[in-house]
């Protein structure tokens, strides 16, 4: 009969890992049997299932997440629920990670976040001679120079598509780079923001396209603001030359972009961007840098940069990471 060995003191137990249902008896001090019974039932759990233990940590730790709710609203102006989103979320791939292998983003082969087939593929359609600049076509009014560093298809747009939709943020270190190259490229061909640089009468403001409340409730978080801080990272610029800037945001509902022309687009998006409270005092007279993933028809891009000339931003480009092949659609 197999003998069970009572714990010497019962604070030697880790009560924040115990379930909730085991709880009591193991604190319970007059209960000896039931908390060598609790004590068995823990221990059986952590040896035959890691998974488990981690599970209880990441929870231990999430609740922490009010405090660190606040503190990201308080420096960075994300509502407390996102940041809470974006904690369980993690806490759950971290979770998944230690069961499941890791699957390409695009083409879902395991073994690594971007395979070797699909990198191969990426790295063959990117325009030649590195990032370049791109115009829709029709191109509409008001539209500022724009740099994309690939077209948007095959791999790289379903890497996108992961990145944003599927939660597969970990591809944020395959398309940061296309996005630096990107944002390099329009430094460098804009003969403005070359100038703020030159002078030093930078910085040059990043600034991401905003995203709905409605899609950001959807993923949890902003995934391009995401991938702009990594890519304004990689450019390895300081803070008084580049700084990444999230001065916009949706002024009222908008329809899903997807499937409409670019008529449609223009209509659907006009005067729906406008510049955050917060960061008006900041833009006046600035030189900005907006960012965007993917170049489609240039409405997007086109009210992103109306909004920021019409908060006193003094000149606008814009790099994004791939860009589209648009049919002219006749008047």
């Amino acid at each position: 009969m197999c003998q069970l060995k009572r714990p010497k003191a019962i604070a030697q137990v880790p009560a924040r890992l115990v379930p909730r249902g085991w709880n009591a008896p193991i604190m319970t001090a007059g209960a000896s049997a039931r908390t060598t019974i609790g004590v068995f039932r823990y221990r059986v759990l952590t040896e035959s299932c890691p998974v488990f233990v981690h599970t209880l940590r990441i929870l231990d730790r999430a609740s922490t997440g009010w405090l660190l709710a606040w503190l990201s609203r308080t420096l960075f102006g994300q509502p407390p629920w996102m940041s809470l989103v974006r904690i369980a979320r993690r806490s759950l791939s971290a979770t998944v990670e230690l069961a499941l292998p890791t699957t390409c983003g695009a083409c879902g082969a395991s073994g690594a976040t971007w395979c070797l087939a699909c990198a191969q593929e990426a790295a063959s359609a990117k325009y030649s001679g590195g990032a370049r600049e791109v115009c829709p076509s029709p191109c509409p009014e008001g539209y500022p120079r724009t740099w994309a560093a690939t077209p948007y298809d095959a791999s790289v747009r379903a890497a996108l598509v992961a990145f944003k939709d599927s939660d597969r943020r970990d591809l944020v270190m395959v398309l940061a780079p296309m996005l630096s190259s990107s944002m390099v490229a329009a430094l460098a061909g804009d003969s403005t923001l070359r100038e703020v640089l030159a002078s030093g009468n930078g910085p040059v403001l990043v600034v991401p396209v905003p995203s709905s409340r409605a899609a950001v409730r959807r993923r949890g978080d902003a995934p391009l603001e995401l991938l702009t801080r990594e890519a304004v990272r990689q450019v390895r610029l300081s803070e008084r030359e580049l700084m990444f800037t999230p001065a916009l945001r949706l002024r009222r509902r908008v329809a899903d972009q997807a499937g409409l022309d670019h008529r449609h687009r223009a209509d659907n998006l006009e005067h729906a961007i406008g510049v955050r409270p917060r960061w008006q005092a900041t833009i006046q007279g600035a030189t900005a840098l907006l960012v965007d993933d993917v170049l489609t028809t240039g409405a997007t891009i086109v009210e992103a940069a109306r909004a920021l000339t019409a908060g006193g931003v003094s000149h606008v480009a814009a790099a994004t990471v791939a860009a589209t092949q648009r049919r002219v659609i006749p008047d």
